[in-house]
Order: structure tokens, then sequence, then C-alpha cells
């Protein structure tokens, strides 16, 4: 992956645009019951000595991407590439008033994402789709534990 840091810039107007909710009582239930209406996506990340890649999971629409990302992406890149590319499936997809939870279990992407500053090219490209997307649906990303026994993680 190219560099990818970028002079700082203040991304306020962001914040109201989508939701993200980090909760782990949500989790004391080994698999939730999710809103019978909402689209549901998980996302992942990973690194390995074989490389590095990214994944997105539907679980409302049953569907699958995999995107291997060469061997030098941090592993907060791949997180933040996962969610991105999930925005934009879902852009692709036109949908338009429906709810879309996008599960992450990295909680620095998340905190990222719904923090004002931006230094990464990558994290104000995620916030330019998540807020295109936001503008015809409404988002919420959401936090699940990473390697846990939860299902899709």
């Amino acid at each position: 992956m190219r560099a990818d840091h970028i002079t700082p810039v203040f991304y306020y107007y962001y914040s109201k645009v989508f939701s993200v909710f980090i909760d782990w009582d949500h989790w004391n239930i080994k698999d939730p019951v999710f809103p019978e209406d909402a689209l549901i996506w998980f996302t992942y990340g990973s690194k390995a000595n074989s490389g590095t890649g990214s994944d997105i999971f539907g679980l409302r629409p049953n569907r699958s991407f995999s995107f291997p990302l060469g061997k030098f992406a941090t592993v907060f890149e791949t997180e933040i590439y996962a969610i991105l590319q999930c925005a934009y499936e879902n852009t692709r997809r036109a949908y338009k008033s429906k709810w879309i939870l996008i599960f992450s279990d990295s909680q620095t992407a998340l905190k990222v994402l719904s923090g004002p500053k931006v230094t990464s090219g990558m994290v104000a490209e995620c916030l330019d789709a998540l807020s295109a997307l936001a503008s015809l649906n409404k988002v919420t990303l959401a936090w699940v534990p990473g390697h846990r026994g939860i299902l899709w993680q």
C-alpha cells in the first residue's frame, strides 16, 4: 500500500451523519438477535506472515468479499479498508432508506472514524464513503468483540 499520511484535517461535520456504537454489554448474549429490517455486515482486517487483507461478510444480504492488500499494510489500514469497501458495496447496491449495520472488531478504527481529526487519506476516503451512504440510509458502525467465539468474527 502507498503511504497514507496526510496533513491533519478536522472533520467535525461527519460526527452526526452516521453513528458509532461501542458497548461490551451488547455482546454478553453469545448470538444476539439483529433487527429484521436491518442489513447486517461484518468487516475484518488481518495481517499474517503471508500478507495482509480485508474481508467483508454480509449476513443480510448473504455476500462475502476478500481483498488482498500485500505485505506492508498495517492491521489498522486493513480494518479501515474493510469498512471502506463495505460502504462502497452498499453504495453500489443503491440502497435507499435502509438501516445498514456495519460491525468491526477494531475499536481503534471505530474511534478514529468517530473522532474529529483525520491524518490518513484512507480514513478521509472512508468518512466520505460513509457520509455518502448515510445521506440516503441510516448507517450504524458497531463494535463486535473479535476472537471471542461470536459468530462471523
